[in-house]
């Protein structure tokens, strides 16, 4: 005899069913042997029933010729499953019967209606899943993610998956280490020191979720860890919460992971770890320690074609680039951080409606604390972590505020830059600052600080201690912070001026807008000229630079040539058209003391 009813299904209890059942064997007079009972568990399938699986075993052993059921979806709903159920019931001489759809295994056409029952049963069961998948994708199209909120994100009243204020630029924070080269447990060490969300204890396995997930830059990726285990592809629901960080900034996180993971570890740190390719073979170089106790030489190599870099060689050889990228940091850190930051006026709305929520929970909490429903241990550390994420959203708040008052202009900010760095040129400082700054970094800093930068580059031997850079490729996220700055008129190069007396910066894409908020700017410090020297209508490719070349840095009325800017006419693209541009020249010269 089997007995079983689901949580979810409706009708008569087990004791009615066993009772029902008892009285069909009675009629029919067959003797009880023994009564089966899955309570709660779905009859989908039949590998995870033991009592029915304990009944298959009776069934082989001989011990019983009839299954009596209350219905036939009590026994099975898989139409896989009721084949091969009929398979050993005939195998076994041993017969179906069901009081409620009046089945009877004993005939072929009571065979028959058994299959026709349960293909009916199938189809309702996968109907029913349908609708229930079909109703979990709407909902998670709509922002409401089931499970747990990951950290940086929360709920709102509605259910709906939205951005905790208050944890987002961890995330943020999190994503950027790794993408400067810093290892999970690193970043973990450094969560840990900071007392990160104290008293919570950081370790690897906690930043490599993280970084994995593809929900901090709004995917929602279901069916993962199942996915893993079976073999197949997970379900990937693109845009369906609000990003906490850019895609861009998660791709190259994973590629990051991918260098990370070729690297092993070492007792010795490299600057230039997985950063040199070999200029014959084209594969990475590997890194190698040699030397004694005194003198220890650290070399990159390459086995396929034998070649060795010393370390120390190669960055000596290119301190003038990685004095260029440590000024570039430098400038970045001091001046052009409001401009990349891509600060924008703030709608405290968000913040408003969490400081809000947060204030009404707290009152809860008080109330229940004061009526004695939960205790003073229980109040204390629940209402100090309302207050810390109030103080913190407060803060926000504020800054948010503040900022909404400020106003900056990416020209004075970079005059203020061009004026700082042209005290140091002239004072022969700039060199001996920079040389500091990087002399300052630890071997760890210093390959954090290449990694940030550099994807990989190819350098070639010039002689048996020099290196040239053959070929570079920089990291994706610097590249879009110098093409951010020239579409706001302030990323430089540098042009040579006559008889090799130097060079001089040339800004590019600056517009006769920003130009003149930039001399006004300029005007604060110096006395200002500007000359236009011509339309480059017509001219050769890089003609304007011959024209330059010809320029004297100090002309006869003691004006100091600052800067060439090229200038466009209408939109800001690069490379620069042809009969888009205008070069002019900024001179400058000291401002007499007056009396």
């Amino acid at each position: 005899m089997l007995v079983q009813k689901t949580k979810l299904e409706s009708g008569f209890s087990l004791g009615e069913q066993q009772e029902k059942l008892e009285q069909l064997c009675k009629y029919k007079d067959y003797t009880i042997y023994k009564v089966y009972k899955d309570a709660g568990i779905s009859a989908k399938d039949m590998k995870h029933r033991p009592a029915f699986q304990q009944m298959l075993d009776d069934m082989r052993s001989g011990k019983i010729n009839y299954i009596v059921a209350y219905k036939l979806d009590r026994v099975t709903r898989s139409v896989r499953d009721l084949e091969i159920l009929i398979s050993e019931l005939e195998e076994h001489h041993c017969y179906l019967v069901c009081d409620r759809d009046d089945v009877n295994t004993s005939t072929a056409n009571g065979r028959f209606f058994v299959r026709m029952l349960t293909v009916l049963s199938q189809l309702e069961i996968e109907i029913v899943s349908e609708r229930t998948k079909f109703g979990l994708t709407g909902a998670i199209k709509s922002g409401h993610i089931p499970g747990t909120c990951p950290l940086g994100y929360t709920r709102d009243n509605t259910k709906k998956m939205i951005i905790d204020e208050t944890t987002k630029d961890i995330i943020i924070r999190i994503f950027n280490m790794y993408i400067e080269g810093k290892s999970y447990q690193t970043i973990a060490n450094i969560l840990n020191e900071d007392k990160v969300l104290s008293p919570k204890k950081w370790n690897d396995s906690k930043v490599e979720k993280i970084i994995n997930n593809k929900i901090y830059m709004g995917d929602f990726e279901r069916f993962k860890r199942v996915a893993k285990d079976q073999g197949i592809e997970p379900v990937i629901y693109a845009n369906v919460v609000e990003p906490i960080i850019p895609r861009a900034m998660f791709d190259e996180a994973q590629r990051q992971k991918e260098i990370n993971q070729k690297a092993f570890c070492r007792d010795r740190v490299y600057i230039f770890m997985q950063k040199l390719i070999c200029p014959k073979c084209s594969k990475i170089m590997t890194c190698k320690g040699t030397g004694g106790a005194k003198k220890k030489y650290m070399y990159y190599h390459c086995e396929e074609d034998g070649l060795y870099f010393r370390e120390d060689l190669i960055e000596k050889d290119l301190m003038p680039f990685i004095m260029n990228l440590v000024e570039y940091d430098m400038t970045v850190k001091k001046y052009f951080f409001p401009v990349l930051a891509d600060k924008k006026v703030k709608d405290t709305s968000k913040l408003d409606k969490e400081i809000s929520s947060l204030k009404a929970q707290k009152n809860r909490i008080k109330d229940a604390y004061l009526k004695g429903i939960v205790e003073v241990e229980d109040f204390s550390e629940d209402y100090k972590a309302i207050e810390n994420k109030l103080n913190l959203l407060e803060q926000k708040r504020i800054e948010s505020i503040d900022f909404n008052k400020q106003s900056f202009s990416p020209q004075k900010l970079m005059a203020d830059r061009d004026v700082a760095k042209e005290r140091l040129v002239c004072s022969n400082r700039l060199t001996d600052i920079l040389m500091e700054e990087w002399n300052a970094k630890t071997k760890e800093e210093k390959q954090e600080f290449i990694s940030k930068f550099i994807e990989n580059m190819t350098l070639e031997r010039v002689g048996k201690e020099h290196f040239d850079i053959k070929n570079i490729n920089l990291r994706s996220n610097f590249l879009e912070q110098i093409y951010k700055l020239m579409e706001n008129g302030m990323f430089d190069v540098m042009v040579p001026t006559e008889n090799n007396n130097g060079s001089v910066p040339a800004t590019l894409l600056m517009d006769k807008k920003d130009l003149k908020e930039y001399l006004d700017r300029l005007n604060d410090y110096y006395e200002v000229s500007y000359y236009e020297l011509y339309n480059l209508d017509n001219v050769p490719e890089n003609g304007y630079k011959k024209k330059f070349i010809t320029t004297d840095k100090t002309n006869e009325n003691g004006e100091k040539l600052f800067k060439l800017v090229e200038l466009v006419t209408d939109n800001k693209t690069f490379p620069i058209k042809k009969n888009n541009r205008i070069v002019g020249a900024i001179r400058i010269k000291e401002k007499e003391k007056s009396n």
